[in-house]
């Protein structure tokens, strides 16, 4: 009788919390991408009118598991309580067409510091648009534990977003489709039981936002980018969920009882409101880009509602 309460509290609180704690009902965020901070800062920058190439080598540091290029996946998790550094190498054709290769670094409780996993992101941004910015792209998380709290749920990521330039106050909406796999394992005294997650993720996200520009700042070849947006998060989640445990005629009874459910969806609507504020400083070939991201959870919750995330990166380009 014991083993069999046990193992029901195991299992539905490892079915609970799991889901809301990393994939929390598919709330989303987007801030403003940092290779559009840094088309932008190019532009205020140079002479010339002409989109050029460039390689950038950065390193970020912040609280988010990964943050490559879709920023808006980042608020469907909680935040680690460690700092993660965040090194990558980027190049951009003046065409409009760009890749990225970048990894994590940081301090697992069970593996020590080190890289925790690496990605890679090609993309487009429109070049040169005096009304629009549109960009897309597609990035693929390599992961080497799925189990890791400190592993990003997601694995294939599909981004694209779009703003009218030409009002001060700008416009804007984003979509995008995710998916992954992650797992999780509880154990009570001699039982345990391991889940995995198969995740679909989709997002819409509308947006409203101002660019502050400012030239020769310090000297002669500096300029700074400050942009403040809020947006609405609007979302749904698939995730199917795989038990595996010691005690599987348990497991077999709970699950003719529906007390294990092998799919959970949340509904489509708006999760969460956003403010993100971005910025940047460039002198030469130097740029700092302070970024920090809150949000406020809608639905009804017994979490807390309040989120942040920031990230501070530090990049090298050459033209």
């Amino acid at each position: 009788m014991m083993k069999f309460f046990l193992l029901s509290v195991l299992l539905l609180f490892s079915f609970s919390l799991k889901n809301y704690a990393q994939i929390k009902s598919g709330k989303v965020a987007d801030t403003k991408d940092s290779l559009e901070l840094m088309k932008d800062l190019l532009d205020i920058l140079s002479d010339s009118e002409k989109a050029s190439s460039y390689f950038s080598f950065d390193v970020g540091i912040g609280n988010r598991i990964f943050n490559v290029r879709n920023n808006a996946l980042n608020s469907k998790l909680t935040p680690v309580n460690t700092i993660i550094f965040s090194p990558s190498v980027v190049y951009h054709h003046k065409s409009g067409l760009y890749f990225i290769a970048g990894a994590n670094l940081l301090n697992d409780d069970k593996k020590g510091f080190g890289f925790s996993q690496y990605s890679i992101s090609p993309g487009y941004e429109l070049p040169e648009n005096d009304n629009i910015e549109f960009a897309f792209a597609y990035t693929h998380y390599f992961v080497d534990d799925n189990f890791s709290p400190y592993a990003s749920p997601i694995q294939n990521d599909f981004y694209t977003s779009v703003s009218y330039k030409k009002t001060w106050i700008r416009p804007g909406f984003a979509v995008g489709y995710s998916t992954g796999i992650y797992g999780d394992v509880k154990r009570i005294l001699r039982l345990y039981d391991s889940t995995t997650n198969k995740v679909k993720s989709f997002s819409l996200i509308p947006s409203i936002s101002h660019e502050f520009k400012w030239q020769q700042v310090f000297n002669k070849n500096d300029g700074i980018l400050f942009t403040p947006a809020i947006m609405m998060n609007i979302g749904q989640t698939k995730t199917a969920i795989k038990h595996k445990t010691n005690a599987v005629n348990l497991a077999n009874f709970l699950n003719k009882r529906g007390r294990l459910p092998k799919l959970d969806v949340t509904k489509f609507e708006p999760e969460s409101m956003g403010l993100s504020l971005d910025a940047s400083y460039a002198t030469g070939n130097f740029t700092i880009e302070p970024q920090a991201y809150f949000d406020y959870y809608l639905p009804s919750t017994e979490d807390k509602r309040f989120s942040s995330y920031f990230t501070l990166t530090l990049r090298y380009a050459l033209q």
